[in-house]
């Protein structure tokens, strides 16, 4: 059922790094981890005008299948149509906060890497 709505392909990438950097911070190397049929969509925008300066907030989510490894903390290097020929949202996304399961999908919550 939730298949049909799976228009787009997510790059996925996993850390793979493990100890620390010369900073004593967790080290950090993405990886390709896997290629997932999903459906990205923003739940809501908003303009935050500021002085001389606006932005534009997006509440970006992804929904993929039941059973996918995706986790909290992976990151998105992009996501295309089915083909993989365009990109419909370039990247690096991170996954912030837990993956959500719901009654016949997963959705997690995206936000941009800068």
């Amino acid at each position: 059922m939730i298949g049909q709505r799976l228009t787009m392909v997510a790059h996925v990438e996993r850390n793979q790094a493990t100890g620390k950097d010369a900073w004593n911070m967790p080290a950090i190397d993405f990886a390709p981890h896997a290629q997932v049929p999903c459906f990205a969509y923003s739940k809501s925008a908003a303009d935050v005008v500021d002085g001389k300066k606006s932005v534009t907030v997006q509440n970006l989510r992804m929904m993929f299948a039941l059973g996918i490894d995706v986790r909290e903390g992976d990151q998105i290097a992009k996501i295309t149509d089915r083909s993989g020929a365009t990109i419909l949202i370039p990247g690096p996304l991170r996954i912030e906060g837990a993956v959500e399961y719901k009654h016949n999908h997963q959705e997690a919550a995206l936000v941009r890497v800068a």
